[in-house]
Formats: structure tokens, C-alpha cells, sequence
């Protein structure tokens, strides 16, 4: 089985890269290369080829799912510099990831959608089930592929249900 993760976190955009020293860029750098690790292990025995398309372009999310044409998105909840650029208020982070899933949802009813986000409550989780998301994650703060390896059955069982 092949799977194609639309990953749309904004530490993959250009404006947050900018607003963020390498040093303090270096934890989301490593967390993404063990979900990357996760995805890709070697030795699991599921059978399952993860391709993983990195993008920061929340702003063209429906362009680029049309292009892509992935199996499942990850999306992150907050997006504190392109609220930043859209209110100028970056504490609005979660209405970015919102209002993406709204239009997802609309354009592409049948795509699942797991929305993460690394201190969730439960307005963020009732917010983010009531605009579109197929299931809600804590974003787990450890840079270490077996962590993250339940991610992998997370996405077979949605996309078999699918």
C-alpha cells in the first residue's frame, strides 16, 4: 500500500523560518525527522510506502491538496506568524488552522484530516471536530520515532475506513 501525507505545519513556511532563530528551530526540526523516521522505518512489517509532501502554504491549502492529490493531512492547529500577518495578533494561530479546515472540508469532504496540536484543551478539540477534522491529535513533544509510531496505524485505520 502507498499513502501520500499532505503535512501542513507551519514550521515548513517560510514566514515562521524567518521569525525563528536556527537555534530555536532545531526541536521542530528534529521532531519532524522522527516522524519522518516513524513513517519510513525499515525493519516494521506493515507494508506500507508513507510519501510525506512538507508545506508551510496553509494559504493555498486547497491548490495544493488539488495538486497533490494526498491520501491524508496532517495539519497543525496553530499558525502564530500567518496570524500574525492575517490579525496582527499571533494568538489567533488556532483561526488559521479553522478556517483551513472549513474550506477542506467543504472542497474535499472525503479527506481524512488529523489535526494536532502540542497542548490541546477542549475547546481546541471540539473546535477542530465541529470544522471538519477526522481525528485530533496531541502533538507529542519527543523527537524519537517509536513515539510517533502510532501515527502510522492511526492513518491505516482512517484510510481504511475511508
Amino acid at each position: 500500500m502507498n499513502v501520500k501525507i499532505l503535512f501542513f505545519d507551519d514550521i515548513f513556511s517560510s514566514l515562521f523560518r524567518m521569525a525563528h532563530t536556527e537555534n530555536e528551530l532545531v526541536w521542530d526540526d528534529n521532531w519532524v525527522n522522527s516522524i519522518e523516521k516513524a513513517l519510513n522505518d525499515p525493519n516494521d512489517r506493515l507494508e506500507v510506502n508513507f510519501t510525506l509532501v512538507k508545506t508551510g502554504e496553509i494559504e493555498n491549502s486547497k491548490s495544493i491538496v488539488e495538486k497533490e492529490k494526498p491520501d491524508i493531512v496532517l495539519l497543525d492547529h496553530y499558525w502564530p506568524e500567518q496570524a500574525w500577518k492575517k490579525y496582527g495578533d499571533r494568538k489567533k494561530g488556532g483561526e488559521i488552522s479553522i478556517e483551513t479546515l472549513r474550506q477542506l472540508r467543504k472542497a474535499f469532504p472525503e479527506l481524512p484530516v488529523i489535526s494536532y496540536t502540542i497542548q490541546p484543551d477542549r475547546q481546541i478539540l471540539e473546535a477542530a471536530y465541529d470544522n471538519g477534522a477526522t481525528f485530533f491529535m496531541e502533538k507529542i513533544a519527543m523527537a524519537v520515532p517509536e513515539v510517533h509510531n502510532t501515527l502510522k496505524h492511526v492513518i491505516i485505520y482512517l484510510l481504511r475506513k475511508k
